[in-house]
């Protein structure tokens, strides 16, 4: 092959190059725009099978009655009430679905293990139920409470006990992050005596010597945060012993499961939330009508979701500005106490 032979052999080689090259930068350049309608990921933690299932599906039933949720698909993760799942779930809905939003974790321990991840994946968390005040800070600003704290819940089941004469109790909480920051807030704001303090281990454990012991304490009432304690069959247990001890809790009371165990319980309650479909359902309809709205004005925007948060007015610190009231458990229904 004679040299000019090869040289137009290699002009038009690299003239092909250049216009593949260029094809390419054309075509890239040119690809359509994301489709304005395509919808804003925002992924759920909650947990959805187990003992807690009925807790993730009443959540599940909120977001999905939520006003102002069009355009907005929900990915809905199990995390079993358990921190290591909760984990797995946060890392499937970032590194795989590309969530920049999530609705949750509802259980306390997996936030506790979700909050430190926050910030350097630049997602914003709006938690559909009672949190420890301190995540808000933990996380860097992007934790944020749809419902007063925890702290200030036992603060206020505290002061209500005592002001309504029972001035000796037994406490009665569980080995989580939840029972455990009732527990303490309890322990500090009750101006009476707690004659019985019992951390229970295990969910399965028989409550039956725990109760013989508080009735054999002589106890004015009992305060039982956690919704273990109703699912352990405590007030089966209860009648079995005679005992008529007054008992206090949480908002669980009102799931739809722990309402045949919890005749006569006395409960906190988010005075807020409004209808008869109870406090989860309510609170995850309220997060969802929370973020999802920002999410789509904002186009998927962190800092922008952020920023419409904390200027709302409607948090302190993370922590969602609402009162607390007294609720119990009557014939079934859930009645307002004055």
């Amino acid at each position: 092959m004679s040299v000019l032979c090869r040289g137009m052999k290699q002009t038009l080689i690299a003239l092909g190059a250049a216009i593949v090259v260029g094809l390419g930068i054309y075509v890239w350049a040119h690809q359509p725009a994301p489709a304005p309608n395509t919808p804003i990921k925002i992924g759920v933690i909650v947990p959805l099978t187990d003992a807690f299932a009925q807790y993730g599906e009443e959540v599940r039933k909120g977001i999905f009655a939520a006003a102002g949720s069009s355009n907005v698909e929900f990915i809905f993760e199990d995390e079993k009430c358990d921190a290591k799942t909760a984990i797995s779930a946060f890392q499937k809905l970032t590194s795989v679905d590309g969530v920049k939003f999530i609705i949750g974790p509802g259980c306390g321990s997996p936030q506790e293990a979700v909050v430190p991840l926050l910030q350097s994946a630049g997602v914003v968390a709006v938690v559909p139920s009672a949190a420890s005040k301190d995540l808000y800070a933990k996380s860097g600003g992007y934790f944020f409470n749809i419902q007063y704290s925890l702290e200030d819940e036992s603060k206020f089941v505290a002061a209500q006990m005592y002001a309504k004469g029972y001035k000796k109790v037994a406490l009665v909480t569980y080995a989580n992050s939840f029972s455990d920051t009732h527990a303490k807030s309890f322990r500090a704001n009750f101006a009476g005596m707690i004659v019985v303090d019992t951390r229970i281990l295990d969910g399965n454990t028989d409550l039956l010597p725990v109760l013989t012991k508080i009735k054999a304490a002589g106890v004015d009432a009992i305060y039982a945060p956690d919704i273990s304690f109703f699912f352990a069959g405590a007030t089966a247990k209860m009648q079995q012993l005679k005992m008529t001890t007054p008992v206090w809790s949480t908002y669980v009371a009102e799931l739809p499961g722990v309402r045949p165990l919890v005749e006569g319980v006395t409960y906190s309650f988010p005075a807020n939330i409004k209808g008869s479909e109870g406090a989860v359902y309510g609170l995850a309809k309220l997060a969802a009508e929370t973020l999802a709205p920002l999410a789509v004005e904002c186009k998927n925007d962190v800092a922008c979701v952020k920023q419409k948060l904390e200027s709302s007015n409607k948090f302190v610190e993370g922590v969602y500005k609402s009162e607390i009231i007294l609720k119990k458990i009557e014939s079934g229904s859930a009645i307002k106490l004055q």
